[in-house]
């Protein structure tokens, strides 16, 4: 039970450990907690918040839900394929800049740059009749980039002196090793096959020389204390670097009765490639000599701390999308779709190693590895869409959108074996710290004249995490998501050209890189207070072609 309390809030973590009888440390932070799946890891995969697709649909902030008539209708309301009376073919290549903000002192690069795929799709219209009720069939195919997981970001601070008495993430070390309680022969290293990478931090700052075992009337204990200094002051130097997406294959059929009532179903099959780097370093600095807590000189101070990780997460999701498309008047749609809970098969790899200035060579501790089999299987959450567009004539559109996600619906359903975290345990995280969300989109389009096109849009998403965003100390969060869109499109008889640039500001909570915290609340050690936001630039092309 020793890691029940590894929650993604510390608001969960005080509730369950009111309950607690022994006083027992709980460890996190986003240094942290990378032995497995967290909450928060799937809670990230969950949000697609506005998505991508066609630059016509990217440039009205995604409203489409009761629009129709486009290749992205697939992965949004696949009713809108009922409203194809030809065939089309389209290719969205897409660039985007990624820009964070930190709330420390920026160190090394803080943005990055991608080319990618947003949309690829093509639609057939098999069927057209006007003497029966099915007015006409079409089916699509395409893909979709549903989520960008593309950053980078990095900053550096420095924590004084403190009656903690450091503020270094070797103590948090210290502290877990404590608990795991086992310790090397003479003055071996701790074994690198170990496979509960819960404890690798702690073995590798063993193995790296910056934890010693010391001795007392009760036993064996690790410690820092011949390591770093009373009269340290910490320097926190930080590197993330994330790539990857998901991108999702949808299969989809629309239906036309009466050119009135438009139905369509999707299956989407959704792959998933998310790879992280994790660098942390630490510098330790004395105005004067080092010294024992006592006073007395520190014959072999550390100096500094490189501890590098790096996480691989691929798999595969499926979801069913089910939507309909009612036109009461010619010039009035109303629409509402239902995605199903996408569920994800996945496959996480581990790696992390340590480097110290203990070693003559300047070399780092071997590499701890997990390879090996390692799938998780969760829920992501059920999504339903309500969407109403008004058509003034052929002069202009304007598209609004509303969506539901229920991210406290989200189940696990496998965990690898010694892994243990349960899945109630996951499901009381998720219930804690996750609600319903809301998400608004607005889009609108005038054509001037019958080959050109204007169009703006704008959204917000808001309202998945349960309680204020200052409370959330185990990683970065997005809990606001707001879009800016615009766009231009042009015809040339049977090939449109669309251009759209769309913003997104993602505010995240703020975070601790580590912590160990009692059940009372105390912090024992702690890094520093940090806030991270994304600002992300795309621009979409789409060339489409009817026939």
């Amino acid at each position: 039970m020793k890691r029940f309390f590894r929650l993604t809030s510390l608001v969960a973590l005080f509730v369950v450990a009111t309950n607690v009888a022994q006083a027992q440390y709980y460890y996190g932070g986003a240094i942290m907690d990378h032995d497995g799946m967290m909450s928060t890891d799937m809670f990230t995969l969950s949000q697609v918040n506005f998505g991508f697709g066609t630059a016509r649909s990217m440039a009205m902030a995604g409203a489409f839900t009761s629009l129709g008539g486009d290749v992205a209708s697939m992965g949004i309301n696949p009713a809108g394929l009922g409203m194809y009376r030809s065939n089309d073919i389209s290719f969205s290549p897409m660039m985007s800049f990624q820009n964070s903000e930190n709330s420390a002192m920026h160190w090394g690069d803080n943005s990055q740059s991608r080319f990618s795929i947003s949309n690829l799709g093509v639609v057939f219209n098999l069927y057209e009749s006007s003497d029966t009720r099915l007015v006409s069939a079409s089916v699509g195919f395409g893909y979709n980039r549903v989520a960008d997981f593309n950053y980078r970001y990095g900053y550096s601070s420095q924590s004084g002196i403190s009656s903690a008495p450091y503020r270094s993430i070797v103590d948090a070390f210290s502290l877990m090793m404590g608990e795991w309680n086992q310790f090397p022969a003479g003055n071996e290293y701790l074994p690198c096959d170990y496979r509960d990478a819960y404890y690798w931090g702690g073995i590798l700052a063993y193995n790296g020389e910056l934890l010693d075992v010391g001795e007392d009337e009760w036993g064996k204990f690790y410690t820092s204390a011949d390591r770093l200094g009373a009269n340290a002051e910490v320097g926190h130097t930080v590197n993330m670097q994330s790539r990857g997406s998901i991108g999702e294959y949808d299969f989809s059929l629309g239906l036309n009765f009466g050119s009135k009532l438009y139905v369509g179903a999707t299956l989407g099959i959704q792959s998933v490639n998310w790879k992280r780097q994790m660098y942390y370093g630490e510098d330790y600095l004395y105005d004067s000599t080092p010294v024992y807590s006592d006073g007395g000189a520190l014959e072999r101070p550390a100096q500094w701390l490189d501890y590098n990780q790096a996480v691989h997460v691929t798999g595969a999701g499926v979801n069913f999308k089910l939507g309909v498309i009612y036109r009461p008047m010619e010039a009035l749609r109303l629409g509402v779709a239902l995605h199903t809970p996408t569920f994800y098969s996945l496959d996480r790899s581990y790696q992390a190693y340590m480097g110290t200035n203990f070693n003559p060579q300047g070399e780092y501790t071997p590499e701890l590895e997990d390879f090996g089999e390692n799938t998780w299987d969760f829920w992501a959450p059920t999504r339903l869409m309500f969407g109403a567009s008004y058509t003034f004539g052929r002069f202009a559109v304007v598209s609004v959108d509303y969506e539901r996600d229920w991210y406290n619906g989200m189940r696990v359903s496998n965990i690898p074996a010694g892994f243990d975290l349960t899945r109630d345990m996951y499901r009381h995280e998720f219930r804690e710290n996750y609600k319903g969300s809301n998400t608004l989109r607005i889009g609108a389009e005038i054509k001037p004249t019958s080959q050109f096109a204007l169009r703006a849009g704008y959204g917000i998403a808001d309202g998945a995490l349960r309680n204020d965003p200052s409370m959330y100390y185990n990683a970065p969060q997005t809990y606001r998501t707001t879009c800016y869109s615009a766009g231009v499109g042009y015809a040339f008889g049977a090939t449109t050209i669309d251009l759209a640039y769309q913003r997104i500001e993602n505010l995240q909570t703020t975070y601790m890189l580590y912590y160990a915290v009692d059940d009372l609340g105390v912090f024992d050690t702690a890094s520093p207070v940090y806030r991270t936001d994304f600002k992300r630039n795309y621009f979409t092309l789409t060339v489409g072609y009817k026939f």
